[in-house]
């Protein structure tokens, strides 16, 4: 019996029909970003979901919720796949497949830890700091030694800067092949992503997994920070939310905040105290084998102080402590602070300037 061929259903037209906040800079690309109904990380400035417009799935980076446009539409209206299909065929613009869809290649995965840290280690070895990201990262309580310390650099700002740091890595034996943020444009390597600082996202051995970028063009507060990544670009590689460690890894007692700046920021200020550091509040792969491969008794949630003003937050840490709470021989606390600083980092800035007025 042949297989039944359905109608191809737009991803892009079903988001709009339920309601999901679309990321209009995104609108011409194979993948459309949209703010993801299923996880807390969503609302206006916040696009963790990737709609591609060639296979009509879907998939948040952070929760990893998936599916395609009648499942995305099922699971919102609460209802089954069959009554979500003929309601959107009866009301949406239903465009008929004229055979199969071909085969989708496969998107590129990172390559090994190893060879992601030699060609990061390489590539900030041959960056600079602008003043105006130094200024930035005083302001937040660092010292000049540990902002050298923790290479923070500054994305190369023109298309030809860019093209000579990738041909100088490649004059080092670098293949850049699987490197999330390299991508080849008219035959030629280049390094992709927004203007601002880099922040090394580091494992429990200091080993870079990934960068995240610090943006100068923040046009909403809740989206001042991206992974370096050439996702969906020419020879380019994707990246995860890898989970970053900072501080004494021989303590026993780890603290669990969201952001690689500000666990270094607040480990800094806590005379460098461990931080595991999360990419979002949603972003828990990789948290569980850190924990354990840390072997730490007690773990402290400093997680920012929005949790106690916004639902969707507050559900998302819950999900966090149950996940945390279910490793043996763990030890769980939790810290809290005056609510007008959002953040530990924020408090523990004020609390060094009090203590040393």
């Amino acid at each position: 019996m042949a297989a039944k061929i359905y109608d191809k259903i737009p991803i892009v037209d079903t988001a709009r029909r339920c309601g999901l906040v679309l990321d209009s800079r995104t609108l011409r690309r194979k993948e459309v970003e949209a703010s993801c109904p299923f996880c807390g990380d969503h609302g206006p400035g916040k696009y963790h979901l990737s709609l591609n417009t060639d296979t009509d799935q879907y998939r948040c980076n952070l929760c990893g919720a998936h599916g395609n446009s009648v499942s995305l539409y099922a699971r919102i209206k609460g209802i089954c796949n069959k009554e979500a299909y003929l309601e959107l065929a009866h009301e949406s613009k239903v465009y008929p497949l004229p055979q199969p869809p071909s085969p989708q290649t496969q998107e590129r995965q990172p390559c090994s830890l190893e060879q992601r840290h030699a060609v990061y280690s390489d590539m900030l070895a041959h960056l600079t700091l602008l003043p105006k990201h130094g200024e930035n990262l005083l302001e937040r309580g660092l010292s000049e030694e540990r902002i050298r310390r923790n290479e923070y650099r500054s994305m190369p700002e023109t298309e030809r800067g860019r093209r000579l740091l990738a041909d100088l890595l490649r004059s080092h034996g670098h293949d850049l092949h699987g490197i999330p943020g390299f991508r080849t444009y008219y035959g030629d390597w280049t390094l992709s992503g927004p203007n601002g600082f880099l922040i090394p996202v580091r494992n429990k051995d200091g080993l870079i997994q990934g960068l995240k970028i610090r943006l100068d063009d923040a046009q909403q507060a809740n989206r001042k920070y991206r992974w370096l990544s050439s996702r969906n670009l020419s020879s380019g590689t994707r990246s995860y939310s890898w989970v970053h460690v900072t501080g004494n890894t021989q303590s026993k007692r780890a603290f669990l905040t969201e952001g690689p700046l500000k666990g270094d920021v607040a480990s800094f200020l806590a005379q460098d105290a461990l931080f595991i550091c999360i990419g979002g509040v949603n972003a828990l792969n990789g948290l569980n084998d850190t924990i354990r491969s840390l072997g730490v008794h007690e773990v402290v949630e400093a997680m920012d102080m929005d949790q106690f003003t916004n639902p969707q937050v507050r559900q998302a840490i819950i999900t966090l402590r149950r996940e945390v709470q279910s490793i043996p021989g763990i030890r769980y606390y939790q810290c809290t602070w005056n609510p007008r600083f959002k953040g530990v980092d924020d408090y523990l800035l004020d609390w060094t300037k009090r203590k040393t007025a």
